[in-house]
């Protein structure tokens, strides 16, 4: 199990928060080198907020957010021990149930979770997971229709009955 720490920091600024972790990876008494970070959010009161994860202090590293519910870090040179920020909406009083998958660049995957209380931080191990589960939700958020285009749409079905009443 690698060791995560979880530097006690945290930035709060307009309704989001940061705080910083860090990556050995020591897995199973193992160092392995990491190429690829996917972080989950599966419950809490905080969502991801972009870019998701930054500053990473080692290795040349692309993070991609497809939704505020998942973040894929991808690092073009594997490394074994780096730190980096997580970046949060909300408040550091709020709660968090993260799944982080750590993939080496020998092909295997480790997974923990990363649970904040509000106060205080935990990383239990997953005991057993599949990184294809269904739970692991890598799809991107669909764009919502600004609320502009429905009070346009609005204003001009309005002026086409409005000119249909009036008498030529």
């Amino acid at each position: 199990m690698a060791i995560l720490i979880v530097l006690l920091w945290a930035a709060i600024s307009f309704g989001s928060w940061s705080t910083g972790f860090g990556e050995n990876g020591i897995y199973g008494g193992v160092t392995y080198n990491i190429e690829n970070i996917e972080v989950f959010d599966l419950g809490g009161t905080s969502d991801f907020e972009a870019p998701g994860m930054y500053n990473f202090t080692a290795g040349s590293w692309t993070v991609q957010m497809p939704n505020t519910k998942y973040v894929l870090a991808t690092n073009a040179t594997p490394i074994s021990t780096f730190n980096w920020f997580f970046s949060f909406t909300g408040t550091s009083a709020d709660t968090l149930h993260l799944a982080y998958l750590a993939y080496a660049s020998t092909g295997e995957i480790f997974g923990t979770y990363i649970d904040y209380s509000g106060s205080t931080w935990t990383v239990p191990t997953i005991p057993s997971f599949d990184p294809n589960d269904p739970v692991y939700d890598r799809t991107a958020s669909s764009v919502p229709l600004p609320p502009a285009v429905f009070l346009f749409s609005g204003g001009l079905l309005s002026l086409v009955a409005l000119r249909k009443k009036i008498p030529t």
